[in-house]
């Protein structure tokens, strides 16, 4: 499988980017501290690690209307964003623009990127029973609970599982995983920007 990484991303300085690493059957965690930079932070992980696949929890496109593609008139969401009910690209602005920025870095570097959003996979393990999103103690069910999942010879530690960011990057982990066994779906156009989970 080589290395893959799942990634949550978040605001630049604020210490909330978290790198999920599936490397040699372990997953391991890397975490940005606040006011370093999140994306020098994943390009220093990336030329490292050098992984096969990245699964960014980003928006990795705009909504087709401002390419100028036939067919596409919404200014504010992808289809991509309706059929999972994610954010707008347009709402996180810079975020996504820099989610855009990194992901173009990370192709030229020959390895494969795609964008996932990770409360799908929460779904497909059904943390919301769990808590998903909610407590602490919420956080440490939802992390065993996915322990349960993943089987030998994967190792994985669930008290490494310290936030929800950490958790968030796992799932988007556990999509780059699925989708390398073909076991994935995709959410909206081809053309316009896919979902993958």
């Amino acid at each position: 499988m080589g290395i893959i990484f799942g990634i949550d991303y978040g605001s630049k300085l604020s210490g909330n980017t978290v790198i999920a690493i599936f490397r040699e059957n372990q997953i391991l965690f890397m975490d940005v501290d606040p006011k370093v930079d999140a994306d020098q932070f994943i390009r220093n992980a990336v030329a490292h690690f050098k992984p096969a696949l990245v699964f960014i929890d980003a928006p990795l496109s705009l909504p087709g209307v401002y390419q100028k593609m036939e067919g596409f008139s919404d200014y504010h969401y992808r289809l991509a964003d309706r059929e999972t009910k994610a954010m707008s690209p347009m709402f996180l602005g810079g975020l996504a623009a820099r989610a855009m920025d990194l992901s173009a870095w990370i192709k030229s570097q020959s390895i494969d990127v795609r964008e996932t959003y990770p409360k799908l996979m929460a779904n497909r393990f059904d943390l919301k029973s769990q808590g998903y999103k909610t407590n602490k103690n919420a956080l440490r069910e939802c992390a065993n609970r996915i322990k349960k999942c993943v089987k030998d010879p994967i190792q994985y530690n669930p008290s490494e599982v310290i936030t929800w960011h950490h958790l968030d990057a796992l799932l988007a982990l556990m999509s780059a995983m699925s989708f390398q066994c073909g076991d994935f779906s995709t959410y909206g156009d081809p053309k316009e920007g896919l979902i993958y989970v």
